[in-house]
């Protein structure tokens, strides 16, 4: 191949702009992402068990209080009884929710710390693109986790799922993942500024996985906490997710987790991709983008 066929070639591929290109280089950031996990064995492993260990000790701790898969209380509070499936359906989405927090807010420390991030940052596609991509691949990696989870809650522990329920399940984690991205956004502005910024997104996440309703109602959180969890887009992912699970069409409570949803996806990722943008301009401004 010829200096001119390549510089064609290179000036056409610099040249692709809009949607469709954007979609590209995102999914080709996900397939790469794929290739590294998959070259090692460990990985793999650890991506198989990840979403048992997240629900057996809730199961132990469960059946050890009740005796059964029935609990009063929580009747009480919710309208569920069968606190077995309550559990297994909210810790499901868990594995999901921290593979985006986590695997997507150090995406480009991860890249950085390879020596490839100023690359990227070189390339025609948007700075977000860098981020959804790293979104793109984490939504599978946690999505087969929840799919393995539920399958083996059904199969193992007898756990029941309606099955018209699956698509609107699938339809509010499409909601949620637009408002998670601006909260990603934010956890990729304190990765790109304290670089070591772990402490503080451990800290986030585990007061977004406190207020969540995953293993028990908010209505036993503190008054304070309570307020908190309704402004998180994890407790309306959440409780739509298992709602449409274990009532399918019949739930009742589709129409204020779809508001909530659509008025949290405004206004976090609006917020998340404006202070993303900010970060990312004074960081390069300050010529740290390779600081470690």
């Amino acid at each position: 191949m010829t200096e001119q066929v390549e510089s064609e070639i290179f000036q056409k591929m610099w040249q692709r702009k809009g949607f469709r290109a954007e979609l590209r280089a995102a999914s080709a950031m996900a397939i790469k992402q794929w290739k590294v996990e998959l070259s090692y064995p460990l990985s793999v492993l650890w991506f198989i068990v990840m979403p048992f260990i997240w629900f057996i000790p809730y199961l132990i701790a469960g059946s050890a209080l009740t005796g059964s898969t029935e609990s009063i209380p929580l009747q009480d509070l919710t309208g569920v009884s069968d606190w077995l499936s309550y559990i297994a359906i909210g810790t499901a989405f868990t594995g999901l929710a921290l593979s985006l927090l986590w695997g997507t807010g150090f995406s480009l420390r991860r890249e950085q710390n390879v020596g490839t991030l100023e690359t990227l940052m070189t390339t025609p596609m948007n700075r977000e693109t860098l981020v959804w991509g790293s979104t793109l691949h984490n939504l599978q990696h946690g999505g087969l986790g929840v799919v393995l989870q539920l399958a083996a809650s059904v199969l193992i522990f007898g756990v029941s799922l309606d099955v018209w329920g699956i698509l609107p399940a699938l339809a509010i984690i499409g909601l949620s993942i637009v408002a998670m991205q601006g909260l990603i956004f934010t956890v990729v502005c304190i990765v790109l500024t304290a670089k070591q910024g772990w402490m503080i997104v451990e800290f986030l996440s585990s007061i977004l996985m406190l207020v969540a309703p995953m293993t028990y109602p908010i209505a036993v959180l503190p008054p304070i906490l309570q307020y908190l969890s309704l402004a998180s887009p994890l407790t309306w992912t959440v409780e739509g997710f298992r709602g449409f699970l274990m009532y399918g069409l019949a739930y009742e409570g589709v129409v204020t987790a779809v508001v909530a949803l659509i008025i949290l996806d405004f206004i976090f990722v609006i917020v998340g991709t404006l202070l993303f943008r900010a970060t990312e301009r004074l960081v390069r401004q300050r010529g740290a983008l390779s600081q470690f």
